[in-house]
């Protein structure tokens, strides 16, 4: 082509289209699946630059690429004697990169320019000063402590760690991989948890072994938490240089810095928080709190780095006894890997885990076990048997007995409804404690949080700890001393000094295994597994790197064209011109500019029907029958009046109607969810009867929330029900054409049924209760816009110490009488909605 290959951004392959084909091919074929694909007649005749498997990783291999990888041998000798009456030994290999070079990767990826920090900052959400906010790390006090300690100018990198063991498949028990990742505090939070961004790099794979050098007892099990602590010593030893005199990095933002990079977060589950900290399982990792106190909401003393690396060279030297370093809680492991990295308290730098503490720990292994003891499984599978359904909600057909594999979906999906689900089925100190769980769930996950959250967040956990001896007096418990329970006191603290918690989740660590660990597995043949999965890895970032730099030679070029452009203007001399056709995404890049934003906070909310109405000729007598909409021809005469009056034109029982099966409205955008597009779904479908094999499918008529009073409203106080009430909808439809004004397609409206005003609270949860509205015995019905709907209010029906077993989830909403306003369908409703009065009260 007449220059040289290093010209050519798509080198070594021929040209962008052979290049797609090999990124795809790369990303989603195997080594024999690529050979088979290459040799297909049709491939042969595309005359493409590779024939074989061979050659194209020949082409892959010659990409630039990142950080590579490095093998280590690891002898471990066991106390075990051999035939030969040695010691047995036995050969590991730990496969790791340079943690230093992997954070400049980071930090100079200019990628990430937009969601990268290099100083904290302290926020406030009032003019005062007063009330503080913690959202990333850089809000947080940790930083602020350490920048004081570090020379004027650094600049600090918190180095964010994960370590979770994996098993690799199903089928081969035995093989199982233990990936380290790193992250840094830098980059947003937002960031970090996508992984197509990949802000997380893996950084080594723990060798994983039976050790079978070893005799059965406490000494295997030393020889292991010892061989752990020896592999992650030799990961991160270049952090400790690094951190104590800083390394001059390259920035996304194009500039030069001092970088520090000191540990400042370690995700992990309980186990693997123990064995970081070398602290025994039965004992708290972050405090000195004895066994038996773990279960007191009282203030305990945190652990002290100087504290334990102190009590474990004692005990090296023979000055302190075995039983002495037991009541300390710590494992005999004299040299843990955070032993010098510089300005590291490992006790600290453990972060709360949501996913096994929270959701699996707490809320299923004990509360929901506390509350089948007491009021029986069967009454428990029949509550959420005969739950009402929404659109995202998942509905537990069996009760929740008959699950077998038990994920942190289905653990959130219980938590939505828990609380109005068991009001009546147990005493109130129990209900208490279960909101009290609830809320602090709900509370924990919020994405922003303030002085305020976290006051909220501490009274969640004090009401718990007030009431949970009714558990003891109706002898489901002996005692509290969970250690998954304890760790709770310590969230508050977290969020202060790091930032909201969503940013070390341990749900993060479980999909970077998809990634990172099983994806590689599957693409080799299972032999010498790691170091395939490593060269599978390598391989992939190469990949990686190049389409990520067509991508931005693709913006550079957009930019520059869109730059000309506007000269262009300037002088006069602007004109329709396209963009070059060199690079598709320059053009995806401007196309994107088009995209809507989300609406502000008023009641107008923007909302999605289907281009084609579902049904296009509806009478009345089946709105009437197959909706359940029996004031619908009332209801629309007085909407017609009211608003069409000029019109002479009134609809018939003979008027037919065009009808939609659901509409979509969009979520208004909430600061402590973080998430600017999300429609919420309403459905409008009636049952389908059962036809030969097709099965009956129940109808959806979903409850919502309507501005009712539009001036009320906007008036309202944030936090504020005022001017909108629950009701339900049955039909979705279009006007008849005789009421469009010229030049208008289409008006569509909803016929809802309505309840009660939100004037009813219960005293013990504060949340609302509601009843069907009536009018002579006959539902209380209107037409009204769809500007009007703000979004899904869930309805849980008021039952006694035992359901009726008459009620069923396709049934509930007509046959009972009093229904909970259920704020715990989201988090955004928990924390925006104000439809619970606890909250709304305190969070702004």
């Amino acid at each position: 082509m007449g220059c040289e290959q290093s010209s050519i951004p798509w080198a070594p392959f021929e040209d962008k289209a052979e290049w797609d084909l090999a990124y795809w091919m790369g990303r989603n074929l195997g080594h024999n699946q690529i050979e088979e694909f290459l040799k297909l007649r049709k491939i042969q005749t595309c005359d493409l630059s590779v024939a074989s498997s061979y050659g194209f990783f020949q082409k892959v291999d010659s990409l630039p690429d990142s950080q590579r990888w490095i093998y280590d041998d690891v002898t471990v000798v066991g106390d075990r004697p051999g035939e030969d009456k040695m010691l047995m030994t036995e050969r590991l290999e730990l496969w790791r990169r340079d943690p230093v070079e992997c954070i400049r990767e980071l930090i100079g990826n200019p990628e990430f320019r937009e969601v990268m920090a290099y100083s904290p900052q302290k926020v406030f959400t009032d003019m005062g000063r007063k009330v503080r906010m913690y959202d990333e790390m850089w809000m947080g006090h940790w930083w602020w402590e350490m920048q004081e300690k570090l020379p004027k100018g650094a600049t600090i990198a918190p180095v964010i760690l994960a370590s979770d063991k994996t098993q690799l498949s199903q089928f081969r028990g035995d093989q199982t991989a233990w990936p380290v990742y790193l992250s840094i505090g830098n980059i947003a939070k937002a960031t970090r948890r996508k992984v197509s961004e990949r802000a997380m790099i893996l950084v080594g794979y723990i060798p994983v072994s039976k050790l079978e050098c070893f005799k059965p007892g406490p000494g295997h099990s030393l020889a292991g938490y010892r061989l752990f602590h020896h592999c992650m010593r030799s990961i991160l030893e270049p952090l400790i240089n690094a951190g104590k005199n800083g390394v001059v990095m390259m920035c996304s933002d194009g500039k030069r810095r001092k970088i520090f990079p000191l540990l400042a977060a370690y995700i992990a589950d309980h186990p693997e928080q123990c064995l970081v900290t070398n602290v025994k399982e039965n004992r708290c990792p972050n405090s000195t709190v004895s066994a038996d106190e773990r279960g007191e909401f009282t203030e305990c003393l945190l652990r002290k780095v100087d504290d334990t690396l102190d009590l474990l060279n004692k005990h090296k030297d023979d000055k302190i006894t075995d039983e002495e370093l037991h009541t300390h809680g710590l494992r005999p492991v004299y040299d843990p890997f955070w032993k010098d990295l510089p300005h590291c308290n490992i006790h600290k730098v453990i972060t709360p885990d949501i996913l096994h503490q929270l959701h699996k720990g707490i809320f299923k292994d004990h509360l929901i076990a506390w509350i089948a003891a007491l009021i029986g499984k069967e009454e428990l599978d029949r509550r959420f048997m005969a739950m009402s359904q929404m659109p995202g909600l998942r509905y537990f057909r069996k009760g929740i007995s008959t699950v077998s594999q038990w994920t942190g979906a289905e653990h959130k999906e219980m938590q939505k409804v828990i609380v109005a689900l068991l009001s009546g089925a147990v005493c109130d100190k129990v209900l208490v404690c279960v909101q009290a769980i609830a809320d602090f769930i709900y509370l924990a996950q919020l994405q922003v949080h303030t002085d305020v959250t976290l006051a909220c967040l501490h009274d969640a956990l004090e009401r718990f700890h007030a009431n949970k001896d009714i558990f003891i007096e109706l002898l489901v418990r002996k005692h509290f001393n969970i250690p998954k329970l304890h760790a709770l006191i310590h969230y508050i603290d977290s969020i202060r000094r790091k930032g909201a918690l969503d940013g070390f989740n341990t749900e993060l660590s479980e999909r970077l295994h998809i990634d990172f660990a099983k994806e590689a597995y599957r693409a080799g043949n299972h032999r010498d597994y790691i170091a395939f999965m490593t060269q599978w890895l390598f391989r992939q970032e190469k990949l990686n790197l190049r389409e990520r730099y067509l991508r931005w030679l693709a913006q550079r070029e957009a930019e520059e064209w869109e730059e000309k452009q506007r000269k262009g203007r300037q002088k006069g001399k602007g004109r329709e011109s396209t963009a070059p056709s060199e690079f598709p995404q320059a053009r995806a890049a401007q196309e994107d500019q088009s995209g809507s934003q989300p609406t502000d906070g008023s009641h107008l909310r923007q909302y999605i029907l289907a281009k084609e109405c579902a049904w296009q000729k509806r009478r009345l007598h089946q709105l009437q029958t197959e909706h359940g909409a029996t004031q619908f021809h009332a209801a629309l005469l007085l909407y017609v009046r009211k608003h069409y009056a000029h019109v002479h034109y009134r609809p018939t029982q003979y008027t037919q109607y065009s009808c939609y099966r659901q509409l979509k409205v969009l979520r208004p955008w909430n600061p402590y969810t973080g998430n600017p597009f999300v429609y919420d779904r309403i459905r409008a479908i009636p049952a389908v009867s059962e036809k030969g094999r097709r099965k009956a499918v129940p109808g959806g008529f979903d409850t919502v929330l309507v501005v009712e009073d539009r001036e009320a409203f906007a008036n309202a106080p944030v936090g504020s029900v005022q001017g909108v009430r629950a009701a339900r909808v049955r039909v979705l439809f279009n006007l008849p054409p005789h009421f469009l004004s010229a030049g208008c397609r289409q008006k569509t409206v909803a016929y809802v049924e309505w309840y009660t005003p939100f004037t009813r609270v219960d005293e013990l949860t504060q949340m609302y209760y509601v009843l069907r509205s009536t009018r002579n015995k006959q539902p209380n019905a209107s037409i009204i816009d769809l500007e009007d709907i703000l979004g899904p209010c869930h309805l849980v029906p008021r039952c006694h110490a035992k359901i009726n077993r008459s009620w069923t989830s396709d049934c509930i909403l007509d046959v009972a009488d009093f229904f909970w306003v259920n704020p715990y369908l989201s988090i955004d409703s928990f924390s925006s909605s104000g439809l619970y009065r606890r909250i709304s009260a305190d969070v702004p």
